[in-house]
């Protein structure tokens, strides 16, 4: 009985506002020996930015380009490589009716380029940049696991060089305005490839039409994919949604006298898609210096915490489970964390981190390893207000009891190991599917948009509310 009044209690709490009258909330009407004592107390939270080594970078969208940050003085760079998908069953027409060369045998691609489209871009719209494409001599493996550290040199030629390479600026201005502003335009780059790649692809198909029989066979035996790395400007990093590989070929089809001597030109297109490989590889320089400078008590950061996406650089926590009573039941459990605003003169703003994970800080990579969501018991997540421009853990209660638990039946162990309460607040972004007219949490992914905090806190700045409750000796 005991603990359903506590419960009901609880229900109380929750509803009406906490102040200092809640100790007596409801207790006129419980019998002499139920009465109950509700108690609350704020514990000092120390917190430090912490730069994650990688990201597991589980996203159908690639970044290109390179950003200096005038505030924080961190520079983050972005790559990619990317496998393209074959259809299964795919064919080029009939070998009779594509057009040859003099020699009768040879059959030549007419272009062959490769496509990036995006929609959106963080920067400076007219910053010149220029991208290099290098085929893949290794091929991804889907059995295996990639960060956003992988090096691209394991996977083309040692002594490589670029087989096409592009200048461009986010708006092309090369496109006309009337163009531009219609809605079927889906902004690109295009990139031509030597006219002897998209040959050799033809090539190959007719020598053993199975090498397209389908995605696996043709990323072995065809094309096993390109890195795509910027190598000049800083200013614009491009978020790029679609890339394809065409390859164009003439043939020839009956005209209207049923003769075979019309000749058109086909299109063969190979695209990046979630069945095949694609993945993002970041640098990022400054990001040491600046944890380092917030951590010096004369720092005008001294009072904060980072969080900055794409570059790993989250928030860790510890939790202050020693200073808790071992014996009162904890109902609620609240971190708050307020973000400052941190205004400068700089013409492109990073946005605010829009969602926040927090896990264990030994769960930060399986987590996203292993696909899992919040469960509100280990894992927990929160939205930015910009009301009140805070994060609101409203109620980790769960995971508190957990780890004092940890405390309570290991009394001599439960601190060797150094991470044992310490959480890390990671920025992420959530993929939901709509199940029984209810939105559902199904895969949580690194958010890896051009994002930045400051945060409230460091040494003791920030407080865990706490609301206790037990029974009175009435003795």
């Amino acid at each position: 009985m005991k603990a359903n009044i506590l419960g009901v209690l609880f229900l109380i709490i929750i509803c009406t506002a906490c102040d200092d009258t809640t100790s007596t909330l409801g207790q006129e009407v419980m019998p002499e020996g139920d009465r109950v004592e509700i108690k609350i107390a704020e514990y000092g939270v120390n917190t430090q930015s912490f730069r994650a080594d990688r990201l597991l970078a589980k996203t159908t969208t690639a970044y290109l380009g390179k950003y200096t940050d005038p505030y924080s003085k961190t520079t983050f760079e972005a790559d990619f490589m990317a496998q393209f998908n074959c259809l299964e069953d795919f064919e080029f027409p009939d070998w009779e009716v594509m057009k040859k060369e003099e020699d009768g045998e040879t059959i030549k691609a007419k272009l062959t380029e490769l496509r990036l489209y995006y929609t959106t871009y963080f920067g400076d719209s007219l910053n010149p940049q220029t991208v290099e494409v290098y085929p893949l001599t290794e091929r991804l493996n889907a059995d295996e696991t990639y960060y956003t550290d992988i090096n691209p040199k394991e996977f083309i030629a040692q002594s490589a060089t670029p087989i096409a390479t592009k200048p461009y600026t986010a708006v092309d201005k090369t496109v006309k305005d009337s163009i531009r502003w219609t809605s079927s335009y889906y902004p690109n780059l295009r990139i031509i490839l030597p006219e002897n790649y998209g040959s050799e692809m033809i090539k190959k198909y007719y020598d053993n039409p199975e090498n397209y029989s389908n995605a696996e066979v043709f990323i072995n035996n065809v094309c096993k994919g390109f890195y795509f790395k910027c190598v000049q400007g800083d200013g614009t990093v491009l978020n790029i949604d679609q890339a394809h590989l065409n390859v164009y070929f003439d043939y020839y089809i009956e005209s209207s006298s049923g003769t075979r001597d019309s000749l058109v030109t086909g299109v063969a297109q190979f695209s990046a898609t979630p069945e095949v490989i694609q993945t993002n590889r970041f640098v990022t320089k400054g990001i040491d210096e600046m944890i380092e400078e917030s951590q010096k008590e004369d720092s005008k950061n001294a009072n904060c915490t980072f969080l900055q996406t794409p570059a790993g650089v989250f928030t860790e926590v510890t939790l202050p489970i020693d200073e808790l009573s071992l014996n009162d039941t904890i109902n609620s459990a609240q971190l708050i964390l307020t973000k400052y605003n941190h205004f400068n003169n700089e013409e492109y703003q990073m946005n605010t981190p829009q969602t926040l994970l927090m896990v264990p800080k030994s769960d930060m990579y399986k987590f996203f390893e292993n696909n899992q969501v919040p469960d509100n018991k280990s894992y927990f997540y929160t939205t930015f207000s910009s009301l009140y421009n805070q994060y609101d853990f409203s109620n980790i209660a769960y995971w508190i009891n957990t780890l004092r638990s940890k405390k309570r039946n290991d009394p001599t162990g439960y601190n060797k190991d150094e991470d044992w309460n310490k959480v890390v607040l990671i920025p992420v972004t959530m993929v939901t599917q709509t199940i029984n007219n209810q939105k559902v949490i199904v895969n949580v992914r690194h958010d890896l948009q051009m994002n930045f905090a400051k945060l409230k806190g460091n040494k003791d700045q920030l407080q865990l509310k706490v609301i206790y409750s037990k029974f009175k000796d009435m003795n």
